[in-house]
């Protein structure tokens, strides 16, 4: 590991961040169930995960804001499902949505983040949009 090393690829489908003390998973909803997911379905995705008892955790849960919007970095170039640039580092799998799902909800909202642009929107939890979500476990 390079001093500076912001991400480390796992090889078990998880990423770590050495900057929040983290563990991504390396794929987001879409890509592994192959269905958009409102907030409730995002959280049920995290529970089945656990269960699953993916990469030996079970502890997999939705992102907090800060650790969502830390993945935003316009030095770094991925490509989403349709092909197009998204800001998010290339360590994690190619073909993810540019959104996730976060914890954050107000009301009967919840924060997505977007790695299209940088946007940060209050849909409601029940949107059934374009949407998915990329776990995060706590490793400290």
């Amino acid at each position: 590991m390079t001093e500076n090393q912001h991400f480390i690829d796992n090889g078990d489908g998880t990423i770590t961040d050495t900057q929040l003390d983290v563990m991504w998973k390396k794929t987001d909803s879409f890509q592994d169930i192959k269905k958009w997911v409102n907030w409730f379905k995002a959280r049920d995705y995290a529970d089945k995960t656990n269960a699953d008892m993916f990469a030996g955790h079970s502890n997999w849960r939705l992102p907090k804001q800060a650790e969502a919007w830390s993945l935003f970095d316009l030095d770094k170039i991925n490509k989403d499902k349709y092909g197009e640039s998204i800001y998010l580092d290339p360590i994690f799998a190619p073909g993810s949505v540019g959104t996730t799902w976060t914890e954050d909800t107000k009301d009967s909202s919840a924060l997505i983040i977007q790695y299209e642009d940088g946007g940060q929107v209050w849909p409601s939890q029940y949107a059934n949009l374009s949407m998915a979500v990329r776990l995060v476990r706590d490793i400290t």
